[in-house]
């Protein structure tokens, strides 16, 4: 599943945002299926995979930062984050929810959600037939950047004041440098 949908990494210009929140309601959409006016009406019903922090000096998202030797892949009992060719990848079909990713993380970037999930065996084409609590991160909108043909993520779409920005991991580890 690490195909170049996934090979991104979603940068805040801390000094540009604004904490307007309009990346969460755009993750909420993305992620859900709905539009942005959908997401402002449910947002207390859904969780984003983008959280704004806002203290006296910063305001800043902050989402998964595809750690070069991620400590969320390297705790996961079940294999439900792993590592591939350098690339965090979630397969939530495996997550027991146990929330070692979520005490690991550097950022602050994983949480549980309710997402639904399809029945085992089921055709992709049929329905979500049932909701269950696994942990959740930025994917950087690999499905719905598919889905809508779009080259940049929900969030980095929403954002009034272009603070965010899709880098490659590479770039952004080269930035961290």
């Amino acid at each position: 599943m690490t195909n170049s949908l996934m090979r991104y990494v979603v940068f805040a210009e801390a000094d540009k945002c604004k904490a307007c929140k309009k990346c969460e309601l755009a993750c909420i959409a993305s992620h859900n299926n709905m539009t942005i006016k959908e997401a402002v009406k449910k947002r207390n019903l859904f969780q984003p995979r983008v959280h704004v922090i806002k203290t006296d000096s910063v305001k800043m998202p902050v989402q998964c930062r595809q750690c070069a030797d991620a400590p969320c892949a390297r705790v996961c009992p079940t294999d439900a984050l792993v590592q591939e060719d350098g690339v965090v990848v979630m397969r939530q079909q495996y997550c027991a929810a146990c929330q070692l990713c979520v005490m690991a993380c550097p950022y602050g970037a994983i949480e549980l959600s309710f997402i639904g999930l399809p029945e085992e065996g089921a055709d992709a084409a049929q329905p979500v037939q049932h909701r269950r609590e696994v942990a959740v991160r930025c994917d950087v909108c690999a499905d719905w950047r598919a889905k809508e043909g779009k080259d940049r993520g929900a969030c980095v779409e929403a954002c009034p004041v272009k603070a965010l920005h899709m880098v490659t991991i590479d770039e952004y580890r080269a930035m961290q440098r």
